[in-house]
């Protein structure tokens, strides 16, 4: 599964007292939109039986896992949180999942989560985890920051197993973990949690202009939701979503390149993945450059994820709009040419790049399929 890594102060009881709880909220420090969308992007691509993990002084603790309660893993913590707006303590208060007092209005979502097995008291240092199987870790060599990251599936197996090894003699004794204690999960249990669950519909209603969205990150906001639920016309939906992902070799983190959305699809039945999808997004109008940046992205998770085999990647653009020429340009640049197989090896083409052109209605993204075809 995937896992996430969330960044605590220097606390480690802060730490302890999360895994007792089983809980997590992170603590907005103001109301700027991109923090506030960026989060919670990554909540709402949140799913149950995903890794849990905490770091802290340069330290990882874990193991937990993400369990529902109820419906699902992640709420939000009061009805209406997502939308970007200051709400009083006082208004809130009777409507809160869980109540840290004044500070609440700042705990916008949370998570719920178990040990899996444990969470231990001890933490490894990453240095000691990034040596572990070095080229399968991407994002956590980039987590630099931001409250916490997600972690691609082979990236999570590989802290995992590091995390178990170094912890065999608490696996067999049981000393050294942090217990949960149920009784927060039962009292967040008890509330009608169909008003806490995570839509986009509350964040676009206050930042959309026209039938457009103001920030990127909210219409990134929509898209990772759909891709995980409904699904997307022309694209479906899909089984790993996350978004701001690594896109370059490593250098200074400023200057990294990010795919705006990036997802995968498995094999029926299994965690192998069959599919992958690289979206670049466009809040105004998607330009040739925009195009020669998603292709420069398929290239890249051609050689990374999918190991030259250009068949197993789907691309898109989700725009508000195109440039007026831009068709024929898509057709001049867009194919690539490549070899499958040995004795005989199999001459093969790829051109699946999907142009969408967005519009917001009530509250909801809406997609209309606009892509050149190839003559």
């Amino acid at each position: 599964m995937a896992g996430y890594v969330f960044a605590i102060g220097g606390d480690t009881e802060i730490i302890k007292i999360c895994a007792e709880r089983g809980v997590y909220a992170t603590r907005l420090n103001s109301l700027a939109s991109r923090p506030f969308e960026a989060t919670l992007a990554d909540y709402v691509s949140m799913k149950p039986g995903d890794n849990v993990y905490f770091f802290s002084e340069r330290k990882i603790y874990g193991i937990g896992e993400l369990v529902a309660v109820g419906p699902d893993c992640k709420y939000s913590n009061f009805p209406g949180s997502s939308t970007c707006a200051a709400v009083d303590y006082a208004d809130v208060r009777d409507d809160l999942l869980v109540d840290s007092g004044e500070d609440s209005v700042w705990y916008r979502w949370l998570c719920t989560f178990k040990a899996s097995p444990y969470f231990f008291e001890e933490g490894i240092d990453t240095d000691e985890v990034l040596v572990y199987k070095p080229n399968t870790f991407k994002m956590l060599r980039a987590f630099w920051n931001v409250s916490f990251i997600k972690l691609g599936d082979e990236e999570n197996e590989s802290l995992k197993e590091i995390l178990l090894l170094r912890h065999q003699q608490e696996m067999r004794t049981g000393q050294c973990v942090w217990e949960r204690n149920e009784e927060i999960h039962d009292l967040i249990g008890a509330h009608e949690l169909d008003r806490y669950l995570i839509k986009p519909e509350s964040l676009l209603c206050n930042c959309v202009r026209a039938d457009r969205v103001k920030h990127e990150m909210a219409l990134e906001v929509s898209v990772v939701y759909d891709l995980c639920n409904e699904g997307i016309p022309n694209l479906g939906r899909w089984d790993y979503v996350s978004h701001q992902v690594v896109a370059s070799p490593f250098k200074p983190i400023n200057y990294m390149d990010k795919i705006d959305v990036f997802a995968a699809r498995y094999l029926e039945g299994t965690r192998i993945p069959c599919q992958y999808l690289t979206i670049e997004l466009k809040k105004d109008k998607a330009e040739k450059s925009t195009i020669d940046q998603v292709l420069k992205y398929v290239d890249w998770v051609c050689a990374e994820y999918a190991y030259g085999d250009y068949e197993m990647i789907e691309a898109c653009i989700i725009a508000a709009d195109y440039e007026d020429d831009l068709n024929e340009y898509y057709r001049e640049v867009v194919r690539r040419y490549y070899t499958l197989g040995s004795h005989p090896v199999r001459n093969k083409q790829w051109n699946r790049l999907k142009l969408l052109r967005y519009s917001c209605i009530d509250n909801r993204i809406v997609y209309e399929d606009v892509t050149p075809q190839i003559r």
